[in-house]
């Protein structure tokens, strides 16, 4: 058995936290906020990807697929579905042909059925490929007290509300430094802590890779029309999905949700306070109008829409990959005893989950 320090309870940390106290670990997990799903894990669109939205990214498709399964029977009761959940391809300025499209989905695997798209309601324009897919949402609020209660259920220690501010190689130990100064001692530590995840690695010597910082503005909106997901390929085009169980939709716009971005090997920290955020400096309603203004493009009726709040905050992706959108999740081990995990969609926490324990089936301790 092993003495673990997981640092993040977003879904990834939550995930990983819970499979290896299930393998007889003694497991620390250690959140700055004070609940567990309150950063990067709720702030999304709440998609649970099969793969569709990646055609220029096969290996990002692929990820999905494999952990989609497995989310959806872990977390039933987070899963809300019985809605048209439709991809559209643009007539104009895709990336990707309609026919490359069906290409690519046929080439997955993927299960879904096109449809005649002046027939969808709400009425859906300039598109010239529609089709229907089994993709579903989960609901950020019940999945963050689903995990909150498992944690409690397995008696996994979670301490919300402490930082992680240090962490150094000793002997065969990591010894990580808590906010208020206090430092504790651990055979392995797993990074999940998303935006935040190379400070660490600086703190350790370790090389720092450039990453892509994005703060994202995505608005909780009245809808009128009935629960409903569009999503319209392959560009700088948008999406509507319904937001979790609630009556609301979540609004996307590939040229508007992201507000500010920055490559470096860290995310600027006045982003992770919201005071400061670079939301903080703007005109909500301008925002919310923008971004509706060009979704009507394509779905006419969003004319309508109300806005009634916003998701934001700050999210990581790979570096200059705009060519192929590729958001894949990686775990790497750059020195014995330290896991990062570079999470990419949520429904890859699954897998990701199996994998780490997997690595240390094989390298219990290291050093030992």
């Amino acid at each position: 058995m092993s003495r673990i320090a997981v640092i993040g309870c977003g879904v990834f940390g939550a995930t990983i936290a819970l499979k290896l106290q299930g393998e007889g670990h003694a497991v620390t997990v250690f959140e700055r906020l004070p609940m567990p799903l309150s950063g990067a894990s709720y702030n999304n669109q709440n998609r649970l990807h099969l793969g569709f939205h990646y055609p220029r990214d096969p290996e990002t498709a692929r990820q999905c697929i494999k952990g989609f399964a497995a989310f959806k029977e872990a977390f039933p009761e987070c899963i809300v579905s019985g809605f048209p959940n439709a991809y559209f391809v643009a007539a104009e300025g895709s990336l990707t042909t309609p026919a490359d499209y069906l290409t690519f989905c046929g080439a997955l695997g993927l299960n879904y059925h096109t449809i005649e798209t002046s027939r969808f309601e709400p009425r859906v324009q300039n598109v010239a490929l529609g089709i229907l897919t089994d993709e579903v949402v989960y609901d950020s609020a019940r999945l963050g007290k689903h995990l909150h209660q498992r944690l409690k259920d397995a008696r996994t220690d979670v301490q919300f509300g402490t930082e992680v501010t240090d962490a150094k190689k000793r002997d065969d130990h990591m010894l990580l430094t808590l906010s208020g100064g206090r430092i504790d001692a651990f055979d392995i530590v797993v990074n999940a802590t998303y935006a935040s995840i190379s400070r660490l690695a600086g703190s350790l010597g370790l090389p720092l890779v450039e990453r892509q910082y994005e703060y994202t503005v995505v608005p909780i909106i009245e809808a009128p029309f009935g629960r409903t997901g569009i999503t319209v390929m392959d560009g700088p085009f948008m999406t509507v999905l319904p937001f979790g169980a609630s009556p609301h939709h979540l609004l996307y716009h590939v040229e508007h949700t992201v507000i500010a971005r920055t490559v470096g090997h860290h995310v600027d920290a006045s982003w992770l306070d919201q005071a400061t955020s670079p939301f903080a400096h703007l005109d909500p309603d301008a925002v919310f109008h923008r971004m509706c203004e060009a979704a009507c493009k394509f779905v006419p009726a969003l004319a309508d829409a109300r806005v009634v709040g916003f998701l934001h905050g700050p999210r990581m992706v790979l570096a200059r990959r705009d060519d192929t959108d590729a958001r894949p999740s990686i775990i790497d081990q750059p020195c014995p005893g330290y896991f990062s995990v570079f999470s990419g969609k949520i429904d890859h926490c699954m897998w990701v989950s199996d994998e780490v324990a997997e690595r240390l089936r094989v390298n219990p301790v290291p050093g030992r």
